[in-house]
């Protein structure tokens, strides 16, 4: 892989890990923006914290390559729920950012997931 995209991959793995750094941090000091949403959304203010602590841990293990794939799959499915707690609630544009991070999230699981199994089968041709 030419080392340009490795690069860019790592430059939005790290801006990633950045935006959940910093959504973390707004959920655990209870913003409130944060505490309004959560409570408009229907959940209790305990879950706040806990994903606020699952976004922390995300966002470190984002920057850990071997790690990468489980943190942004896990990242996902959590984005996952987002959406669905979105639209849900009737906020059908709400659900546009956790979206857009879905995505970037897929994306990542996937070029790590590849990356992997290339290096697996080329490391089993060695052999």
């Amino acid at each position: 892989m030419k080392k340009w995209i490795r690069i860019a991959g790592w430059v939005v793995v790290g801006l990633t890990s950045l935006f959940f750094v910093f959504s973390g941090i707004q959920k655990l000091i209870g913003t409130e923006q944060m505490v309004n949403m959560f409570h408009e959304l229907g959940y209790p203010e305990w879950s706040r914290v806990l994903i606020g602590c699952i976004e922390m841990a995300g966002a470190v293990l984002l920057a850990w390559p071997r790690l990468t794939f489980y943190a942004a799959a896990a990242l996902a499915v959590l984005m996952i729920g987002a959406v669905a707690s979105e639209l849900s609630a009737g906020q059908g544009l709400g659900a546009l950012i956790p979206g857009q991070w879905l995505i970037v999230l897929a994306l990542i699981a996937g070029v790590r997931f590849k990356l992997v199994m290339q290096t697996k089968a080329k490391h089993t041709a060695e052999l």
